[in-house]
C-alpha cells in the first residue's frame, strides 16, 4: 500500500498563518495589541490598544474606561499600581486575556517591554489608512520613519518579504529584541527549515 500525500488541512492552515499567507484573524476577532502578554512595563503608565467588534476592556476585573479613536478600536491609558495585572477584553461570542507586570523587580516569565512607536504621541493614522466604514488598514509605512538601505544590513529578505513587516514584527511593540512576535530563532524557523 502507498502512503497517502494527502497534507492534512490542519497543517496547511497553520503553515499558511505562520508564513503569512494567510490572515491569522477575520476581523470579528478581539485582539490585544498593547501590551503584549507577559510584559513588563516599568513605570506606572499602561498604555493599552485593542480591538474587538463592540468590545469590552477590564483591568483585574473592573471595567475600563477607553476612547474609541475608530470604530472597535479602544485606547486607553492608565496609571496601575505595582505588581501583576490580568488585561482583558471582552466581544460577544469571545474573550482574551492578558498578564503583564508594573514596576521593578518582575518574578520569572515577564519580560521588558518595548513600546513602538517609541515616540509619544504619533497617531493611528500614522501606519493606518481609515476605510471608508471607518477601519483601520495597515498602509505599509514602515519606512517612512524607518530607513530601507538599513534594512539590507540586517535583513536577507527581498522588498516583497520586506514590505510585510507585521509577518515577524509587533507594530505596536514587543518584549523581544527588534520587537518580533516570536525569537529570532523561532520566527526564521516558521517559515525557513
Amino acid at each position: 500500500m502507498r502512503p497517502s500525500l494527502a497534507v492534512p488541512a490542519a497543517l496547511v492552515l497553520f503553515v499558511g498563518l505562520m508564513c503569512g499567507f494567510l490572515s491569522a484573524a477575520d476581523e470579528g476577532e478581539g485582539k490585544i495589541m498593547r501590551p503584549v502578554d507577559g510584559a513588563v512595563l516599568t513605570n506606572s503608565q499602561a498604555d493599552i490598544i485593542a480591538t474587538a467588534p463592540s468590545g469590552k476592556l477590564q483591568l483585574d476585573g473592573q471595567s475600563i474606561l477607553a476612547e474609541q479613536p475608530f470604530p472597535n478600536v479602544f485606547h486607553a491609558v492608565l496609571k496601575v499600581g505595582p505588581g501583576i495585572h490580568s488585561l482583558t477584553l471582552l466581544w460577544e461570542g469571545g474573550k482574551r486575556e492578558i498578564r503583564f507586570f508594573a514596576g521593578a523587580n518582575p518574578p520569572a516569565g515577564f519580560a521588558l517591554f518595548h513600546q513602538h512607536p517609541a515616540i509619544p504621541g504619533v497617531q493611528c493614522t500614522q501606519c493606518h489608512d481609515v476605510r471608508q466604514n471607518g477601519r483601520l488598514r495597515f498602509k505599509g509605512g514602515c519606512f517612512d520613519c524607518h530607513q530601507r538601505d538599513a534594512f539590507a544590513k540586517i535583513h536577507t529578505h527581498n522588498d516583497d518579504t520586506l514590505s510585510q513587516c507585521g509577518m515577524c514584527h509587533n507594530a505596536h511593540g514587543s518584549t523581544v529584541k527588534a520587537d518580533l512576535l516570536y525569537p529570532k530563532e523561532t520566527a526564521c524557523r516558521l517559515c525557513h527549515d
